[in-house]
């Protein structure tokens, strides 16, 4: 992704903020920046960071061609530190947070602000998070601290509290779909924007990787186990194939469209014919409307749970979760729905 292009339409009023912030000086110390995955928050604090060690500042965006922008662009400028979980792990561990600590207390090479920016800070564990708090409650002047997640309440309150919060929300699906129709093609705009809840760089995201296709096929196999007609093994091996955690992220989606139309009963869009299938098994359930969407409503905050547990650093076996989710959601079905040859077992015989 270019980071040029950021901020992004859907990111103005954030960027207007810290801009206005920024020059009068009234930035804050620590700033959390927050929302769902595929908003480009990392995008947007890194052209913003760009724009702080910039050394011609009078436009609202960095110039790019100063000495300080093309050493950020070649992730060399000494006054900038990024820091993730390294590659095969799944946390922030407390030397890195250690070396973030070393990094603001120097002087600034440049004599001007020094930026770390922690990317996915749901990630630190407890020791780094405990590290990285004694920074915040102790900051240097000049120095600004940007932590982005996607999940902050995983963080520890205590860091929270230090922190101003800069939110991001999903876009219009109009503003998404202009934003994508300069780079896809209408017809696969249609199909990503729904699957991504309008968040444009995880539609982009779909579109480039073929996600669109595997969750269609991934949502006809649920449809499937829904009726009784594959044992849960079948949506199981699938899972297997396109990703346990994708195949949560389509659970999510589909239970969400579910929802809504039990409760308010609006037809899928042609962009969600995946779910359409699904949406007439379930409009002949023999429970209440209200007791179906409450029980996927439970459903939902199992797979919440599921994805923090594949999302931790405690190894979890993801099969096993992928089983016990497609097993409750047979159960689930078998107990709400009427539905031709629901008499088939679960694939347990």
């Amino acid at each position: 992704m270019d980071l040029s292009a950021a901020p992004f339409s859907w990111q103005q009023q954030q960027w207007r903020q810290m801009l206005g912030q920024f020059r009068a000086d009234r930035l804050a110390h620590a700033t959390l920046v927050w929302g769902e995955s595929g908003l480009g928050k990392t995008e947007f604090v890194s052209s913003f960071s760009a724009l702080m060690l910039c050394q011609q500042r009078a436009a609202e965006r960095a110039c790019g061609s100063c000495k300080s922008c093309l050493l950020v662009k070649n992730n060399s400028h000494p006054d900038l530190q990024l820091l993730a979980p390294e590659a095969g792990s799944k946390e922030i561990k407390i030397d890195q947070v250690r070396a973030v600590t070393g990094f603001v207390n120097r002087t600034s090479h440049a004599g001007g602000a020094k930026i770390a920016i922690i990317d996915q800070a749901h990630r630190l564990n407890n020791n780094s998070a405990n590290a990285l708090l004694k920074t915040l409650e102790e900051p240097t002047n000049h120095t600004y601290l940007f932590l982005i997640t996607d999940l902050p309440g995983r963080l520890k309150p205590t860091i929270r509290s230090r922190c101003q919060r800069l939110q991001f929300t999903a876009p219009t699906s109009e503003i998404c779909r202009e934003w994508l129709l300069e780079r896809l093609q209408a017809d696969v705009v249609d199909s990503v924007v729904p699957a991504a809840s309008n968040r444009p760089l995880l539609a982009l995201e779909l579109a480039a990787s073929g996600a669109v296709a595997s969750r269609q096929e991934f949502i006809a196999a649920l449809t499937d186990l829904s009726r009784a007609r594959v044992p849960v093994q079948t949506p199981v091996n699938l899972a297997k194939k396109i990703g346990e955690s994708a195949a949560i992220e389509y659970l999510l989606w589909i239970s969400s469209i579910l929802i809504k139309t039990i409760l308010t009963a609006p037809a899928p869009s042609a962009a969600e014919d995946s779910s359409l299938d699904l949406c007439a098994v379930f409009s002949a359930a023999v429970i209440s409307s209200r007791d179906l969407a409450m029980a996927l409503l439970r459903y939902q905050q199992e797979l919440a749970t599921a994805r923090k547990q594949l999302m931790s650093a405690a190894n979890p076996n993801p099969q096993l979760i992928m089983e016990s989710l497609l097993w409750r959601w047979s159960e689930l079905c078998r107990q709400s729905l009427d539905c031709d040859g629901m008499a088939l077992s679960n694939g347990i015989e």
